[in-house]
């Protein structure tokens, strides 16, 4: 009676031994077939948020083999060697089964051109972007009159030169308090006296600026501009000039010798 209560004991263990194998044996070759399955499926890479750089030139940053495993590929090193691209500035990446990759794309926001020895871009938060395929592309300002030294301008980084990035700042408060003005302008630059001057793109225009207090002086500018908009446009003046305390000095086009001068009260420069 032992003898048969052991051996259905050994039995017992051998059939779950059994069991046990053979499901390890079908989980094993599930996924060896489904992963060879995988392999063989085309990929589709799905693309978001690129307008400047096309999806075929973020493909080309991608170094891993076609005939990867979804499982296998290295999201984050994807990712690594896309947000390398110095116009690129965030990029998420993630799979979705059966053989599909999103690429979701934030990239850098050119703001200006450097005019310097080779042009180069620089974008709203101050880093700096090579011209793409050698041509003037964006319909921005150019910065000029700054401090040519190359070592100042490293590509993919932050730009090195104070005067530049206050430009940059100048020009984002011009973005924020008066965005049509933005749109006009052909040049932003320092001269000798370390005055800023814009030059508007159409007559054009020399907009000149005081180096303080440069918000309060594109808000003033503003508040000007809605008052003459209904019988002119800033584009009807040689030069308008707001170095001067709660005053914009005006010269019109018409009248050669003819210099207007108009006080604002409403905002009080200090």
């Amino acid at each position: 009676m032992k003898f048969f209560n052991k051996l259905k004991k050994i039995n017992f263990i051998f059939i779950l031994f059994f069991i046990l194998f053979i499901g390890f044996k079908l989980i094993f070759y599930s996924i060896s077939w489904s992963d060879k399955g995988n392999k063989l499926l085309t990929k589709v890479y799905n693309f978001h948020g690129n307008e400047i750089i096309s999806s075929k030139e973020i493909l080309e940053l991608i170094k891993f083999s076609k005939k990867s495993s979804l499982l296998k590929i290295d999201l984050k090193s994807i990712q690594n060697e896309i947000e390398k691209h110095p116009y690129i500035k965030i990029a998420q990446i993630s799979r979705k089964f059966p053989n599909q990759i999103n690429i979701n794309i934030k990239e850098r926001k050119p703001l200006a051109y450097l005019n310097l020895e080779d042009y180069l871009v620089v974008d709203d938060e101050g880093f700096i972007l090579p011209l793409r395929n050698g041509i003037i592309e964006f319909n921005i300002p150019t910065l000029s009159g700054f401090n040519n030294e190359k070592s100042l301008y490293p590509i993919g980084l932050k730009c090195l030169s104070t005067k530049t990035l206050e430009a940059v700042r100048y020009l984002n408060s011009t973005k924020e308090i008066f965005p049509d003005l933005v749109l006009n302008i052909s040049e932003f630059k320092i001269n000798q006296s370390d005055y800023y001057e814009m030059i508007l793109t159409e007559k054009p225009t020399k907009i000149i600026f005081k180096n303080s207090y440069f918000s309060k002086q594109i808000f003033l500018l503003k508040k000007f501009n809605d008052l003459i908009k209904f019988e002119k446009g800033l584009e009807d003046y040689k030069y308008v000039d707001l170095r001067y305390k709660n005053q914009i000095v005006v010269k019109e086009r018409i009248w050669k010798l003819k210099i207007h001068y108009l006080i604002i009260l409403v905002l009080e420069l200090i």
